[in-house]
């Protein structure tokens, strides 16, 4: 499973750009058990919940120093200039 996967706002996950209808209605959002950095800290994605009422997705972010967590919205991910982590090439 990649690390990023597009949710439009209703929580429906599409496997592509192409998928989508309107991209001002999706959210790029790290799929569960990615890793997030913003170049001091380190952070998994423990979980992805979207919000019933208002259909907004969350994050559980689980800090990797200090093993909190804490719920982000989906959309501040690049606020907050979090970048997915990729694995080192074992070739």
């Amino acid at each position: 499973m990649g690390t990023l996967r597009r949710t439009s706002e209703t929580g429906e996950t599409t496997a592509g750009p192409s998928a989508a209808t309107d991209p001002a209605d999706t959210v790029w959002a790290p799929s569960a058990g990615a890793y997030l950095t913003d170049g001091s800290a380190l952070f998994r994605v423990a979980d992805t919940l979207v919000d019933k009422v208002g259909g907004n997705l969350f994050l559980e972010l689980e800090d990797c120093t200090t093993l909190e967590i804490v719920l982000c919205p989906a959309r501040s991910v690049t606020d907050l200039a979090l970048r997915p982590v990729r694995p080192a090439s074992t070739s």
